[in-house]
């Protein structure tokens, strides 16, 4: 927008403004704090090479596309053998309700999804 169209209300306000210097090399960064209504962040990452930081970023950028998947569709699959563990558990129990040969066959199903 032009200077002259601009109002109180497009421009907003902030708490607090001020500017960090961090580092070895004294870097400066200006903060914005306290902003009403504010829908936006900023992450600030550093590490001690190239290939650091990109790894960093990699890894951010992995989180926030598991919370996007997650806004959009909120069910999830349980990861870490989960499932396994709880099929083990409906096949140990359906084998109690059966004999014989039939049961065996069940119960070791069931340890081996355990294992």
């Amino acid at each position: 927008p032009r200077f002259e169209e601009l109002s109180p209300e497009k421009l907003g306000s902030a708490g607090v403004v001020r500017e960090l210097s961090f580092g070895t090399t004294r870097d400066r960064m200006l903060v914005i704090e306290d902003c009403h209504n504010s829908k936006a962040v900023t992450c600030f990452l550093r590490g001690g090479s190239r290939m650091m930081v990109e790894e960093a970023k990699r890894s951010l950028h992995d989180a926030l596309c598991v919370v996007r998947n997650l806004v959009r569709d909120p069910r999830i699959v349980y990861g870490g053998g989960a499932s396994e563990l709880a099929c083990s558990l409906a096949v140990s129990e359906s084998a109690a309700k059966v004999a014989g040969l039939e049961q065996y066959a069940l119960e070791v199903f069931s340890k081996a999804l355990d294992s």
